[in-house]
């Protein structure tokens, strides 16, 4: 396919988050301009959609999103736009179980990353990231039949090597899959379920929200116990509470991104950012 061929067809998509622009972006290369409508950062639970912004959205030939159940605020603008928005996330999605969260209960706290259909966080699972690819490059078809080879050329090209990256990492997780941790967030399940790690729990589902007294005494416990050798924290959000928590106790600090802030937008983006949470991963749970 020549560089002219590819613009011939360009579309300009726009992305909510920059986990979508990497996956979107990721697959199409040159086929589209791919922008993203939050800063930089910016958490889809606490957002404030400005003017410019809604104006981004109206530009755009396709405007693509998680849905209500990640990104509630979009929902009114999402309704007026000319050219109807893909929404990645089916029905709705969202966190069903947030008042589970407040019990404790061992059964809440262990393996309680395991939400089935509800976790909003698709892109952290190869499996539902490339299912999100597909809906992308099916709109795209249908919108531009003309393109549609191209678009599904570009498709099966990524999930070739969506499929090289999970095998490297399925092979690199093996080594910490039994070692336990905590999250600060759940956003990380579907990574975890997907590579079989072993979270303990995590201190919030909402980042916005301070954990409840008893959460916080059974995770203390649990790091006591040495049944954790990690405690990831996220660039996004201020968590004193976990200095506190780990204080005195020979506890490792890691760091995950659930929005890809330090990752290039641009060929094999998605992919890196598998590596950079398996990095995290591994860094931090085979450390001594």
């Amino acid at each position: 396919m020549s560089l002219q061929t590819a613009n011939a067809g360009q579309v300009r998509v726009l992305a909510s988050i920059k986990p979508i622009q990497l996956i979107a972006q990721d697959m199409l290369g040159d086929l589209a301009q791919i922008g993203v409508l939050l800063p930089p950062g910016s958490s889809p639970h606490h957002y404030s959609l400005k003017p410019s912004s809604i104006a981004q959205m109206h530009d755009a030939d396709l405007f693509i999103w998680g849905g209500p159940g990640l990104e509630l605020f979009l929902t009114k603008t999402v309704s007026q736009l000319e050219h109807p928005a893909l929404a990645l996330l089916e029905g709705g999605e969202a966190h069903h179980h947030a008042e589970a969260q407040t019990a404790d209960t061992e059964a809440d706290t262990h393996h309680d990353h395991d939400h089935g259909g509800s976790d909003p966080h698709f892109w952290m699972a190869p499996e539902r990231a490339l299912a999100a690819a597909d809906l992308i490059k099916d709109r795209l078809v249908d919108r531009y039949p003309e393109n549609a080879a191209l678009y599904e050329q570009a498709y099966n090209d990524f999930a070739a090597r969506l499929a090289v990256t999970d095998q490297q990492l399925q092979q690199q997780l093996k080594a910490v899959g039994d070692t336990g941790f905590y999250v600060f967030h759940d956003a990380f399940g579907s990574f975890v379920t997907h590579y079989q790690l072993n979270q303990l729990g995590y201190f919030t589902v909402d980042p916005g929200r301070k954990p409840g007294a008893r959460r916080l005494s059974e995770i203390r416990t649990a790091l006591e116990t040495n049944r954790a050798r990690c405690v990831f924290v996220e660039p996004q959000f201020k968590a004193p509470v976990v200095d506190s928590l780990i204080r005195g106790l020979d506890i490792r600090v890691g760091r995950l991104d659930p929005l890809a802030v330090a990752i290039d937008v641009g060929p094999d983006g998605y992919s890196n950012y598998l590596q950079s949470l398996a990095e995290s991963f591994t860094n931090c749970l085979s450390g001594e």
